[in-house]
């Protein structure tokens, strides 16, 4: 007789000081560790990801990872990506680095405030959200800080809970591919190997991007009234102002983004 009782599902189990693995497309693989809870945070899971990238194929001690310099911090859910096959672990360490995370300070914008002049309890006031940053260290109370000062833009990490693709996106690109008012002051700086493949239409003109690392590489653009394609070096022959564009110059939108393929086409198809 068939057993007709369903198989109940794995029960996944992450503790602190666990350190997984994330494969990349380009057949390389980098590491993160689990290392506390934020209970300021809807206690969300914070994790230390480490800046470097192995080979596939490479036998990578625990204790070697763990030397490795920190990459970012973030807030994530841990069995979203087990339960995808994103991240798989591969051990267990009671270094997590307190002094470490400690340090570490999140922000997050919001595009209202409480209306103090209304009868209402609950009633609120949009602003502009980059006028209005909050901040906090792991396991400590937010501060309401208005305009984000100077001091803080090469250190503040984006405080939200961050999905398994977002993390990966990270760890592979070196930023966050989604749409937020934040990088206007947080600037995103890619891997130096990373190539990122942008459309752009903020001037009026449909232009397609290719960035390695931070700096401008190719593009396919509008050229007396033909699509043209122009290389780094036939930019700067040229003295073509888009030599000078940087990925961090723009604060891109999910929607800017396409894919190799994409840009392969525009490129192939380009005079």
């Amino acid at each position: 007789m068939a057993n007709t009782e369903r198989q109940k599902p794995k029960r996944i189990v992450t503790k602190i000081g666990d350190v997984f693995c994330v494969k990349f497309s380009n057949n390389t693989k980098g590491f993160f560790q689990y290392v506390t809870r934020d209970c300021e945070y809807l206690n969300g899971q914070v994790i230390r990801v480490f800046k470097k990238h192995y080979p596939i194929d490479t036998d990578v001690a625990i204790d070697d990872i763990l030397a490795d310099e920190v990459d970012f911090y973030a807030h994530t859910i841990l069995k979203a990506g087990i339960h995808f096959n994103t991240w798989h672990k591969i051990g267990n360490s009671k270094n997590v680095d307190e002094d470490g995370f400690k340090k570490v300070i999140f922000g997050q914008t919001c595009d209202t405030i409480d209306d103090t002049s209304s009868t209402y309890k609950f009633a609120e006031i949009e602003v502009d959200p980059l006028t209005n940053w909050f901040i906090w260290r792991i396991n400590e109370k937010w501060t309401q800080i208005g305009i984000l000062p100077d001091k803080y833009h090469d250190v503040v990490e984006l405080g939200y809970i961050m999905s398994y693709l977002n993390i990966k996106n990270r760890m592979e690109r070196g930023y966050y591919p989604i749409t937020n008012e934040v990088y206007e002051i947080l600037k995103r700086i890619p891997r130096p190997e990373y190539k990122s493949y942008i459309k752009d239409m903020s001037d009026g003109n449909e232009i397609y991007i290719c960035f390695k690392g931070n700096f401008f590489e190719s593009a396919v653009l509008p050229v007396n009234g033909k699509m043209t394609k122009v290389s780094r070096d036939e930019a700067v022959l040229n003295g073509m102002d888009i030599v000078r564009k940087k990925f961090s110059d723009t604060n891109w939108k999910a929607q800017n983004f396409i894919t190799e393929d994409e840009f392969n086409k525009m490129w192939d198809s380009a005079e």
